[in-house]
């Protein structure tokens, strides 16, 4: 790949790398760091044949693995610190509704947060950045239908969290 290859092809996935990673490092300098740090690696190995015909799951594969890498050096697999999470959930509002909202996202947050690797990369890449079912399975190298059942049974799992540990849905 040639320079200009690189920078009309890989350079515009910046951003989206940038969300990706900082859905999971919770960080902004963390995430900046990550991504300059993945596209280092993007064009040390762009003369490398790739498995991936998708140059956008190639680099969505990089960074995920490269934040999943930070997080265990962290000792801490999760997304956000929980107290974070729990101070959105308990902290008051004006509005009942954005409460309810806020609430419920730091909730889910920290349900999601407790997941085991590749449930919670589906989730996140799914639900939370909006990844196709074909992208997500490329990136974490599984099928669609796996991919379905994971992510069905991680939904399932977060509702009966929500209903049993936090009384939502009652």
């Amino acid at each position: 790949m040639t320079p200009e290859e690189f920078r009309k092809i890989v350079l515009p996935e910046g951003r989206r790398l940038y969300a990706l990673a900082f859905r999971f490092l919770n960080s902004r300098e963390e995430a900046e760091d990550a991504v300059q740090e993945v596209m280092m690696k993007l064009w040390s190995e762009r003369n490398v044949t790739r498995e991936y015909s998708n140059v956008a799951a190639w680099c969505t594969t990089v960074t995920r693995n490269l934040c999943i890498d930070i997080l265990r050096k962290r000792k801490m697999l999760k997304l956000g610190d929980p107290e974070e999470a729990e101070a959105a959930a308990s902290g008051e509002t004006d509005l009942i509704k954005n409460h309810e909202q806020h609430e419920a996202a730091g909730l889910i947050t920290l349900i999601i947060s407790r997941m085991g690797e590749p449930i919670r990369s589906a989730v996140i890449m799914r639900d939370l950045e909006g990844y196709s079912y074909e992208e997500t399975a490329e990136t974490l190298g599984t099928n669609v239908a796996a991919l379905r059942t994971m992510i069905s049974r991680a939904r399932k799992h977060i509702r009966e969290e929500m209903i049993k540990v936090y009384g939502y849905g009652t």
